[in-house]
């Protein structure tokens, strides 16, 4: 996607096949990674290399290209998936891309083939690499102290997990759960068609987060002064912060918003819209879902573990990869309300009716014998 927007000017190497592939002496490159099957895992290591851990079947090629003056916007497609009550969507998009410096740049391009085999892929970048790009197909994407320049993301049935990442972040998944721990982000887009998104122990700058089927957690948070918003269609939001903020919080279907703050903080308006002010007011962050419910609240989310309203959203900070009690089966089963659920029984066999013996044949009555002057008169007739 994004190297065919870039001016090759020469190829300094072949694709290699070896399990361990070392790409030595690039500084500040641009890091592509494209994997059919298998976890990928990024991590960020001091050296001004590129190491490759994976099947010997994957391409590794390594190009010098031209970045232009101007860096085009990187196109999100659209995203389909079948969901609880029908087909899902989530709409293209566009996402740009200001990290990477104009002029000659090493760009490392690290692509699944026919001959590669299933399996995780372990990729190490510099520290100071500008760009990575990370689609895992059917695996899960991994990235661990990667604050340089900008990732970018994917992941169709897998999850998304990143620890300690920095810079501009854009990650999405489809079915798969989609975690950030410990980060402080410039720029962050998060999106997921079905799974829940979690942000734990994370400073932004600029989030935008939202799911259509997925439940959305923020917890023990902080925001700086920029965009804040998140948003999910059918599944749960909840957003605490640990600094001064302003919240805004809406549903529009059956659910409600709840506000527990025990530090105190200025609450306005109940039920499907309020407001309130943490700390005398700071960024502002809206929080919306069309049929799921909102929270508010300050510190953990942990914090509240006995109130039963709020046992969804502690639930989902627990288990991501799990739907929260509040969202219902994929395909329930209908079931009368009446009867509880028992072990199976076994049907029994059926047997053949039991043939009725013919009825008893009558043997015929014995005629009395007739008397000779019987049969006298019946000789005159």
């Amino acid at each position: 996607m994004l190297v065919t927007t870039l001016v090759a000017l020469a190829v300094s190497s072949r694709p290699a096949c070896a399990d361990i592939t070392t790409v030595e002496n690039v500084a500040a490159p641009i890091v592509r990674i494209n994997v059919r099957s298998g976890d990928v895992s990024i991590r960020t290591w001091d050296r001004p290399n590129v190491e490759i851990d994976g099947d010997a079947g994957l391409s590794i090629v390594h190009r010098r290209i031209g970045q232009p003056t101007e860096q085009p916007p990187i196109l999100i497609p659209q995203t389909r998936g079948a969901g609880r009550s029908g087909p899902l969507v989530l709409a293209p998009e566009s996402f740009v891309v200001s990290t990477i410096p104009q002029g000659p740049r090493d760009a490392i391009v690290i692509r699944s083939t026919p001959q590669s085999q299933p399996g995780p892929v372990v990729v190490k970048v510099p520290g100071d690499a500008v760009f990575v790009f990370a689609f895992a197909h059917g695996g899960n994407l991994d990235v661990r102290d990667y604050r340089g320049g900008t990732f970018v993301g994917f992941t169709n049935g897998g999850r998304i997990s990143m620890q300690n990442v920095g810079g501009t972040i854009f990650a999405q998944t489809g079915s798969g759960a989609l975690d950030v721990a410990d980060s402080a982000t410039d720029r962050l887009r998060a999106r997921s068609l079905r799974g829940n998104i979690t942000f734990q122990r994370c400073r932004v700058r600029q989030i935008e987060a939202s799911s259509v089927e997925g439940s959305i957690v923020y917890d023990e948070g902080s925001f700086e002064p920029g965009l804040a918003r998140f948003e999910s269609t059918s599944g749960d939001v909840a957003i605490g912060s640990q600094s001064a903020a302003e919240f805004g919080a809406h549903v529009s279907g059956d659910g409600r918003v709840y506000t527990n703050f025990q530090r105190g903080a200025r609450i306005t308006g109940g039920g499907a819209d309020a407001s309130a002010v943490v700390a005398g007011g700071g960024p502002v962050v809206t929080a919306t879902s069309q049929s799921g419910n909102v929270y508010l609240f300050d510190g953990s989310l942990r914090a509240r573990d006995r109130l039963p309203s709020w046992q969804p959203p502690i639930a989902t900070l627990a288990h991501p990869m799990q739907r929260t009690p509040s969202e219902p089966l994929a395909n329930p089963v209908a079931r009368p309300v009446d009867v509880r659920p028992s072990a199976e029984r076994v049907p029994a066999t059926p047997r053949a009716a039991p043939r009725r013996p013919p009825p008893a044949r009558r043997e015929p009555r014995p005629r009395r014998p007739v008397e000779p002057h019987e049969r006298a008169a019946t000789s005159r007739r």
